[in-house]
C-alpha cells in the first residue's frame, strides 16, 4: 500500500540560488542553516492532499462560527482583548468586514484525522515561498507531478473585492521576511489592477481631515499592515482607527483568530472533533493527558511554547504571560525533520499547501521550508 507522505531526496537544480532570488527570495539560508533547500522534499498521494485542503475548509468553517459566538456572548475576557479594542472588534466582524488570507498549521503524520495547532490568521509569512518558490521548483523539477497551489491565482481574484483603487503595505521594514512578503502581494494586488505603495509603520500619519497618510501626504485609502493587531493597540494612534477601521487588512475580527486563546473556545464548542486537541486554560482543564503544550495566547515562531509530560520536572511558562494548554500530539517525522503542514486560507477557501520543518518538535524561526509534490497516478 502507497504511504500518503514520504520524504524523498534529490539533486537541487543547477544555480538555484540565483533562481529563487530573482524569483523574490532573497534570503534562503545563513551559513551552514539552510531555509530553502532542495536536497529533500515531500511527496504526497492526492488522497493525503485533499484529506489536508478538507480539514482547512472545515477548520475555518469552525472558527468562523466561532467568532460569531464570542460576539453573542461577549467571550473577549477569554481572549485577552483589551477593553479599548472590543468595540471596534465586534463592529468589524458585524459589519462583515473582508479578509484577505491566512494560515493553518497542522499535525498529522499520514494516518487519521490531521489535528489543529493555531490559526495564524493575521500576519502569517512565508507566503512567497509558498505560492511561487515551490511552484516554480515543481515546474523545473517534476513537471509531471502536481501541487496543491493556486495561491498566486487566488490572491489577484481576492484583491478585487476591495473596491479601492490604491492600496498601501505596511511593516516593520526592518524586518527582511516581513518586507519580502508585503512586497510580493503588492504584486499581486497591482495584477488586480491596484496601485501600491510600500512603507514602513512609522512613516503612516494621520491628518488634519482625520485620515491616514503616507509620507507624500496622500491619504491611505486601504492599508495592508502585516503587523499583528494586538501591537496596533498599543500604537499612539489606535485611538484614530474609528470609523476608518474598514481600511484596515487583516480586518480587526481576525484579533479573535490569530490568538492562541482560541483553542480552547474551538473545543468548548465542538468537543471531541476529530481536527482538534484538547485545549484549555488551565493545565487541570485538559484532564488526565500524558503530554501537553504550554502555549503563551500571543506568540510566533515557536517563541514561549514549550512542551511538558507527566513527571517531568520542566518549569512552567512565566505567569505573566497568558497561557494556553494543549494536548501534544506528533508531527509527521522525516529524517531528523519534524514537519508542521501549513494550509492557506484565501477568503474561505484553502488554495495552498506548505510544510515546515525543523529538528525540534517546536517549529521555529530557523525551520525549513520543504517544497512538496503530488504524485499522479
Amino acid at each position: 500500500m502507497k504511504s500518503p507522505i514520504r520524504f524523498e531526496s534529490g539533486s537541487p537544480r543547477t544555480g538555484w540560488q540565483q533562481r529563487v532570488e530573482e524569483a523574490g527570495l532573497l534570503w534562503h539560508g545563513a551559513g551552514d542553516e539552510p531555509y530553502w533547500s532542495e536536497d529533500r522534499h515531500l511527496v504526497l498521494t492526492l488522497e493525503a492532499a485533499e484529506i489536508l485542503e478538507d480539514a482547512a475548509n472545515e477548520l475555518h468553517a469552525m472558527c468562523l462560527d466561532a467568532c460569531g459566538e464570542i460576539v453573542r456572548r461577549d467571550w473577549w475576557h477569554r481572549l485577552a482583548i483589551p477593553e479599548a479594542a472590543i468595540g471596534m472588534v465586534q463592529t468589524s466582524w458585524l459589519a462583515g468586514d473582508s479578509a484577505l488570507y491566512g494560515r493553518f498549521d497542522l499535525a498529522w503524520d499520514g494516518s487519521g484525522k490531521p489535528k489543529l495547532l493555531e490559526y495564524n490568521a493575521d500576519t502569517p509569512t512565508s507566503l512567497l515561498e509558498a505560492a511561487v518558490i515551490q511552484w516554480q521548483w515543481l515546474e523545473e523539477v517534476a513537471p509531471e507531478s502536481d501541487q496543491l497551489n493556486s495561491l498566486h491565482e487566488a490572491l489577484v481574484e481576492r484583491w478585487k473585492i476591495f473596491p479601492e483603487r490604491s492600496v498601501h503595505f505596511a511593516c516593520v521594514w526592518d524586518h527582511p521576511e516581513d518586507r519580502q512578503t508585503i512586497a510580493y502581494l503588492a504584486e499581486t494586488a497591482e495584477q488586480a489592477g491596484k496601485s501600491v505603495e510600500l512603507l514602513d509603520m512609522s512613516e503612516i500619519g494621520f491628518s488634519e481631515q482625520g485620515e491616514f497618510t503616507d509620507p507624500a501626504e496622500r491619504s491611505i485609502e486601504r492599508l495592508f499592515k502585516l503587523y499583528p493587531w494586538e501591537w496596533m493597540v498599543e500604537e499612539p494612534f489606535f485611538a484614530e482607527i474609528g470609523q476608518q477601521r474598514s481600511r484596515f487588512t487583516e480586518p480587526a475580527w481576525k484579533m479573535m483568530l490569530s490568538n492562541k486563546a482560541i483553542l480552547p473556545i474551538l473545543w468548548e464548542l465542538n468537543p471531541g472533533h476529530p481536527l482538534l486537541l484538547p485545549a484549555a486554560y488551565t493545565r487541570e482543564g485538559l484532564g488526565e493527558v500524558d503530554r501537553w503544550v504550554e502555549k503563551p495566547f500571543f506568540g510566533r515562531e515557536g517563541a514561549g511554547v514549550a512542551i511538558h509530560q507527566r513527571g517531568s520536572s520542566l518549569p512552567p511558562l512565566p505567569s505573566t504571560a497568558p497561557i494556553v494548554y494543549q494536548q501534544h500530539t506528533p508531527l509527521f517525522r522525516a529524517g531528523d525533520q519534524h514537519v508542521v503542514w501549513g494550509l492557506w486560507m484565501v477568503g474561505d477557501v484553502c488554495r495552498g499547501l506548505s510544510a515546515r520543518g525543523d529538528v525540534s518538535p517546536i517549529t521555529g524561526n530557523l525551520s525549513r521550508f520543504l517544497p512538496h509534490r503530488i504524485e499522479v497516478s
